[in-house]
């Protein structure tokens, strides 16, 4: 019972969030509803006022000023019916896409605020898929189906309200076919949460997969591979087409069904039944011509209810997926006060680290110092906890147990924005924009052109800009045509660092991807980066670090040695093994 309840809740709480999202904007909403209420009685109107105009009309003396004013009466209905349904829709969609605008910006705003623990948990494709496709539903559903939505409950409500005044065990009769069509639908959505559940884990398979199949393209096309060699996208789509056939197979005969009882199911009532009482003379010819019109668009009205069911079942379980974002804690300054908390000297402490990627024990007691104006090296075998050790340093994860302390005070108490703005990353893979070199260098920071230019001839990569077609404002990208080498993108990342100019530097070896002048290049532009800097290399090439001031070999996650190359080469432990051996790339 207590499961139930709080399902209800959850489900409830996703319509509350959609309307809590729209803001001041709900205001358009309500006018929508509001016109498409009134547009829908004015649809209505002609209908009655044709019932009129047939009455006079068979009259024996029909009075011709009534037929022209109920005549007037019908265009001004229409064009009421117009005007109010222009008002609906634009309401509606000034609505949607103001409120889509906003939802996509806070998506993003909260994306940057989250820890790298949940880009492991959640796919790109998960991610895209969210921001995009259940994101754009909304716009289905404010746009279009809540002023349909409002049309379907007024109409139905009016003209049965009417009918029944003209023959109200007639109108009853008109009743059957909608309960039967309703049960008949209510039967087929009875698991329909649970094949949303399964349309949504597919779907997000399959965008994973897509954009896995096309971060890989270099690699099919070397070895000639097209999309039906790439197994695991034929069986994503395999399961996709499965899963479409099994939901049409178990629903498309209900379906039919259905629909064809609101579709025929008011002439199925209203010729026999309503045609024997006209001839019998219980019912007049313009009360039986109404039943005939209105009695098809007091049941075709329905269908957009029934049709609003499986929409709804598919928007709620998207503004859940966007939900589960915004709804993500995020990695704000739990202590933290944005006062006078900054970063002078760049003093490094770990204190009893522990920490596990999910299930997986990554960190193991980790406890090290590293003081100010010094260089250390974390290398080891691969996974061994050299990368995720660095990382955490900039709280790209927190911590389950121990601390980490900067200047004496732990991470959390230092607001995030003085730890970004004091510790700069140069990755192993270098993100590029599709923009001009200058603006990738810049990179939001606020910089003069002349800083700018220091800091690439301090990184090396200078002379190369100006050999561009033109220099620092050429664009590169996709769409360019000009593309980077990994050295070149190397020394672009670090003259961002020696731009930023910060206390604390984190290398993930940044000499991985390039040939023996780009590395020569890029040891002069790191020499230049790590003056009076509190520098942490996570070492792959050892003897890049031969000269670091302290080595730490890492194991498992633990320290296994720590000291400089000649004494680390005396004891003859693990990296004098990984030296020996020839494993200079760990």
């Amino acid at each position: 019972m207590e499961v139930t309840k709080d399902k209800e809740m959850k489900k409830e709480s996703n319509i509350r969030f959609i309307l809590r999202k729209s803001g001041a904007h709900k205001y358009k909403i309500y006018l929508s509803a509001f016109s498409s209420a009134i547009a829908s009685l004015c649809k209505l109107a002609p209908y009655v006022l044709v019932y009129k105009i047939i009455t006079e009309i068979i009259e024996k003396n029909p009075d011709i000023n009534s037929i022209k004013n109920y005549t007037i009466l019908t265009a001004i209905a229409v064009i009421l019916n117009i005007l109010f349904t222009v008002i609906g829709l634009a309401s509606s969609h000034m609505a949607a896409f103001s409120i889509l605008y906003k939802l996509r910006l806070d998506s993003v705003e909260h994306l940057g605020h989250l820890n790298l623990g949940f880009f492991r948990r959640n796919s790109i494709g998960s991610i895209k898929k969210s921001l995009d496709e259940d994101i754009e539903k909304l716009e289905l559903f404010i746009a279009h189906q809540i002023p349909d939505l409002f049309e379907s409950l007024v109409i139905p409500i009016a003209v049965i309200i009417y009918l029944l005044y003209l023959k109200w065990w007639l109108a009853l009769l008109l009743l059957v076919p909608f309960i039967l069509a309703t049960a008949t639908q209510a039967w087929m959505y009875k698991s329909y949460n649970e094949s949303m559940k399964e349309y949504n884990y597919y779907l997000k398979k399959l965008h994973g997969t897509i954009i896995q199949y096309i971060h890989g393209m270099n690699v099919f096309k070397a070895f000639n591979l097209t999309a039906k060699n790439f197994k695991n996208y034929v069986d994503i789509v395999h399961e996709y087409l499965k899963y479409w056939i099994k939901i049409c197979d178990k629903s498309i005969s209900t379906y039919v069904f259905g629909m064809e009882l609101i579709d025929s199911g008011g002439i199925l009532v209203v010729i026999p039944i309503g045609g024997l009482l006209y001839l019998s003379g219980g019912l007049d010819l313009p009360s039986f011509v109404m039943f005939l019109l209105l009695g098809t668009v007091f049941l075709n009205s329905f269908l957009k209810i029934l049709n609003l069911g499986g929409n709804l079942s598919m928007l709620l379980m998207g503004a859940e997926n966007v939900r589960k974002i915004l709804e993500e804690n995020p990695q704000y300054d739990s202590k933290a006060t944005e006062s006078k908390q900054t970063i002078e000297k760049g003093v490094i402490e770990f204190k009893n680290v522990n920490f596990a990627y999910e299930d997986k024990n990554v960190i193991k007691d980790f406890s090290l110092k590293i003081e100010e104006n010094t260089t250390i090296a974390l290398v080891g075998p691969s996974g061994s906890g050299k990368t995720t050790i660095g990382m955490l340093i900039g709280r790209f994860w927190d911590i389950e147990e121990g601390d980490i302390l900067i200047d004496g005070k732990s991470l959390k108490e230092i607001p995030m924005s003085e730890l970004m703005n004091s510790t700069s990353f140069v990755f192993q893979d270098v993100f590029m924009l599709n923009d001009s070199i200058f603006n990738n260098i810049m990179l939001g920071m606020d910089r003069t052109e002349e800083e700018i230019i220091s800091a690439c001839k301090n990184a090396q990569i200078h002379d190369f800009i100006m050999s561009l077609p033109d220099g620092y404002n050429t664009i590169i990208g996709e769409d360019s045509g000009i593309k980077l080498s990994g050295g070149e993108k190397q020394r672009i990342s670090i003259a961002r660092a020696i731009l930023k100019d910060a206390k604390i530097v984190v290398l993930d070896e940044v000499t991985s991807y390039s040939d023996i002048d780009n590395e020569r290049n890029i040891q002069k532009a790191l020499k230049n980066l790590l003056k009076n800097k509190t520098a942490v290399i996570i070492a792959h090439r050892l003897y890049t670090i031969k000269g670091s001031d302290n080595i730490v070999v890492l194991d498992e996650g633990r320290i296994a040695e720590q000291g400089t190359h000649d004494k680390l080469l005396k004891e003859k432990g693990l990296y004098y093994n990984l030296w020996n051996r020839g494993d200079e790339y760990v």
